[in-house]
């Protein structure tokens, strides 16, 4: 998937649909994934905002409650060392990073658990990236009850906003 969302950018960008500098990335669980993991793909993503992420395919698999996905998702096993357990986990390169990130999880998700976030976050700040963790210590996956969707929605807007500025006079 990597490369059709990068395409699509680099086709938007040349027909002058959006600004390069001011291209933002967010999405929760595949999204959340593929949010870290673009961002360690790309550097010209000015923020992003990955919710219920996987970003650590070795302890997903070994803390989530379904790892068969897992296996069947990346077609590999977890015993292969050399395989997409590490090739596709985001936290491997996180040194790759330039992206502000904020991190969104649910303390309760058994689906990706709040590990996930947490270590990604762990690793951003190590390579000196901008990252904030924000842990719902009552959501599961993804941020979906009252007033935790109010809070979720306006911190993810002023990280847009704050990191993507339209006016940049």
């Amino acid at each position: 998937d990597t490369h059709d969302y990068l395409s699509g950018l680099d086709a938007l960008e040349k027909a002058g649909i959006v600004d390069p500098a001011r291209i933002g990335v967010t999405g929760g669980s595949y999204g959340g994934f593929m949010t870290s993991w673009l961002i360690t793909q790309d550097q010209r993503l000015a923020a992003a905002v990955p919710v219920a992420p996987v970003t650590n395919w070795v302890s997903e698999h070994l803390t989530c409650h379904v790892p068969t996905f897992c296996e069947i998702f990346l077609d590999d096993r977890l015993s292969n060392p050399t395989g997409k357990y590490f090739s596709r986990s985001p936290i491997h390169f996180a040194d790759r990073v330039k992206t502000p990130t904020l991190n969104i999880c649910g303390a309760l998700d058994k689906i990706t658990p709040a590990g996930q976030a947490l270590e990604f976050h762990h690793a951003l700040q190590i390579a000196g990236v901008e990252s904030v963790l924000l842990t719902y210590p009552h959501e599961g996956h993804g941020v979906r009850t009252m007033p935790a969707s109010f809070d979720y929605t306006a911190r993810t807007m002023s990280w847009f906003a704050g990191h993507m500025p339209a006016d940049r006079s």
